[in-house]
């Protein structure tokens, strides 16, 4: 598989995961229950953003 194609489809789940983090941290932040996990949602939603800018600077470009 071609590099660019290889990086779309990981991205393409990376957003994934961006969304579902999203849904859980509104579920968590409306009951005001766990504040711990809701941080460890929130570091993980970061952190997912963060590695798709990643992808797109060409920063992970050995990995593909």
């Amino acid at each position: 598989m071609e590099p660019e194609k290889s990086k779309e489809i990981v991205k393409d789940f990376l957003r994934r995961c961006i969304e579902y983090a999203d849904e859980t941290i509104a579920k968590k932040t409306e009951s005001g229950d766990d504040p711990e996990g809701l941080a460890k949602w929130i570091a993980y939603r970061d952190y997912t953003e963060y590695a798709i800018k990643e992808i797109d600077s060409g920063e992970l470009n050995h990995w593909f």
